[in-house]
């Protein structure tokens, strides 16, 4: 009974830990926040690649700054477009975790520039779903894409998690 409970314990104070540490590694993010800096940098990159991507694949787009224009329709690659936080968040979560320096550094690797992508993507696909339905823009902008971008951060910590379990053995 003694060891039940001290198991217990244990994991209560692993997660009590993990919690401290998320709280800790989040304090980047509100302060971004609290002191509006600039990301124009990101917008920048982000405006660039896609526009050059376009380009490369015969798209007629237009780029104005970071802004978009595909058939009249104008998206605009704001900061919060950039998938800033949920990059930091993901960070926060990868460094929050119980596991080595090489499994953390290996899940920067390969998690981050997949949620990179996974943005690109879904700027991709509202910039083309736009120019051929506003209302379905704003209804994916607005609802789906919010949720999944928090859906892709969650799913992502979760195969670095069970990635760095299995590397362990």
């Amino acid at each position: 009974m003694a060891e039940g409970v001290q198991k217990k314990i244990e994991k209560e104070k692993e997660a009590l830990t993990f919690l401290i540490k998320l709280l800790v590694l989040s304090i980047p993010l509100y302060l971004i926040l609290w002191f509006n800096v600039d990301l124009s940098f990101l917008q920048e990159v982000i405006t660039k690649l896609l526009y050059s991507f376009l380009i490369f694949f015969g798209v007629e787009v237009k780029r104005n700054g970071f802004a978009l224009a595909l058939d009249g329709f104008f998206v605009y690659v704001s900061k919060d477009c950039t998938g800033w936080k949920g990059m930091l968040f993901l960070s926060a979560l990868i460094l929050s975790t119980k596991s080595s320096l090489k499994q953390k550094l290996l899940g920067f690797v390969i998690h981050i520039p997949s949620f990179f992508s996974f943005n690109m993507l879904r700027i991709l696909l509202l910039l083309f779903l736009g120019s051929q339905s506003r209302e379905l823009f704003y209804m994916l902008h607005d609802f789906l894409w919010q949720i999944s971008m928090v859906g892709v951060v969650l799913v992502l910590w979760a195969m670095w998690i069970k990635f760095s379990k299995n590397f362990n053995s």
